[in-house]
């Protein structure tokens, strides 16, 4: 066999290697699994990416300080707001504190804004404080704030602690 034949014999053993990987990735799962068809092989790998943005999505949640809590705010509470201007007192106090992310002291990191996105992490204790978790979509806190309602239904708010974690 001279040299030239010799080449395309490397080059076609070669190309059978490749076409032969090839099929078995696009005909088998990761587990060695055959899969009948690629319609079959996609909806699989659809099923394990849910699989794994749901896992994710748990964690994220797990990690975050935004699950639904209950006000603390009594009946009287909640009159004496309605009083002071306060339609819904809980969701008007989560509003007026979600536009106001300049009360964040902490700066964001990589790019991101701190701001007070999840209305679920804004905790209404009481008739004076709030706890609020804020982020920027890479760190996140939580805020310890004293809130009054002004004359109108305006809401000052100060800041008595936040901490970064």
């Amino acid at each position: 066999m001279d040299r030239k034949h010799k080449k395309l014999l490397i080059v076609a053993l070669i190309l059978a290697v490749a076409l032969a990987v090839s099929l078995f990735y696009n005909f088998y799962d990761g587990e060695g699994e055959p899969v009948a068809d690629l319609e079959e092989k996609l909806e699989y790998r659809e099923r394990e990416y849910e699989q794994r943005i749901d896992s994710l999505e748990r964690t994220l949640e797990e990690l975050r300080v935004v699950k639904e809590v209950p006000p603390l705010l009594d009946e009287r509470q909640i009159k004496n707001l309605q009083e002071k201007g306060l339609d819904d007192p809980v969701k008007d106090l989560r509003e007026d504190l979600m536009e106001d992310p300049d009360l964040i002291t902490q700066e964001g990191v990589l790019g991101g804004t701190m701001g007070f996105y999840f209305s679920e992490g804004i905790h209404i204790l009481n008739e004076r404080w709030v706890l609020a978790y804020f982020e920027d979509g890479h760190v996140g806190g939580a805020m310890l704030l004293r809130y009054d309602v002004l004359p109108g239904g305006d809401i000052k708010w100060e800041v008595i602690d936040d901490w970064t974690y």
